[in-house]
Formats: structure tokens, C-alpha cells, sequence
């Protein structure tokens, strides 16, 4: 196959320009102040962050603890957990053209740079890459 470094290039320009304008239109909010839902209950944002608190005063009041240091770990997974799970992600309106285009250049982009990289070669090309 000719010029395959052009065409990785173009590809990844393509899939790189795809990729900024899909996420520069995707608009991220949290809304953690309702809570951390699991399953149908909800627990309210302030209760996520007790087994933290408890954590750090466990802590320091005895530093060696090895129930501290894992009920301080649950605090933080905990709290990292509520927050990842009330991130949206919201794409406000575009006109077909810009969606399509934006699918285009991810899509085309990714396509012709694994033509580049999934390819096998021939016997001739692989004789002339040796010599």
C-alpha cells in the first residue's frame, strides 16, 4: 500500500478533529446534591461523606490502625463513586450537517488509521521493505 504514512496522518487529523468537536458540544454538569442512588433507594449526599469523616478522625487518633486506613479508603471510593454517578452529560441541539460531520471524521478517522496499523503486507512489499 502507498503512502501510508500520509494516510495515518490524515486519519488521525481526521479522528483528532472528530473527537475535539464531539466533545467541545457536549456539555458536562453534576447535580450532586441530591444524593448517591444505588439500586431504587437514595442516600442523600451528606450521609456518602460519613464513613470519610469517620476515617480521618479514626486516623488521627491512631494513625496504626489498619481499620482506619480501610474505612478511610471505603470514605473515599464512596465519595468518588457519588460524584461519577451524578455527572450528565447533555448535547445541546446541532444541525444534521454538524452531527454528521462529527460521526464522519471519528468514524473515517478511525477507519483509515486501523487500515494503516490492522494491515498485513505482501511477500513484495515485506521483500522491498527488507532491501
Amino acid at each position: 500500500m502507498k503512502n501510508q504514512p500520509v494516510i495515518f496522518l490524515v486519519g488521525l487529523v481526521m479522528l483528532a478533529v472528530g473527537l475535539f468537536w464531539l466533545t467541545s458540544m457536549v456539555q458536562v454538569t453534576i447535580g450532586w446534591g441530591a444524593g448517591l442512588r444505588i439500586g431504587g433507594a437514595t442516600i442523600p449526599s451528606g450521609i456518602t461523606l460519613v464513613p470519610l469523616i469517620v476515617g480521618i478522625l479514626w486516623v488521627f487518633f491512631n494513625p496504626k490502625a489498619v481499620g482506619a486506613k480501610i474505612l478511610l479508603l471505603i470514605g473515599v471510593v464512596v465519595l468518588i463513586a457519588s460524584i461519577l454517578m451524578t455527572v450528565r452529560f447533555q448535547m445541546p441541539r446541532v444541525s444534521m450537517f454538524e452531527f454528521i460531520m462529527v460521526f464522519i471524521g471519528i468514524a473515517g478517522g478511525a477507519g483509515l488509521v486501523s487500515r494503516v496499523l490492522f494491515v498485513k503486507c505482501t511477500k513484495s512489499e515485506e521483500e522491498k521493505r527488507n532491501q
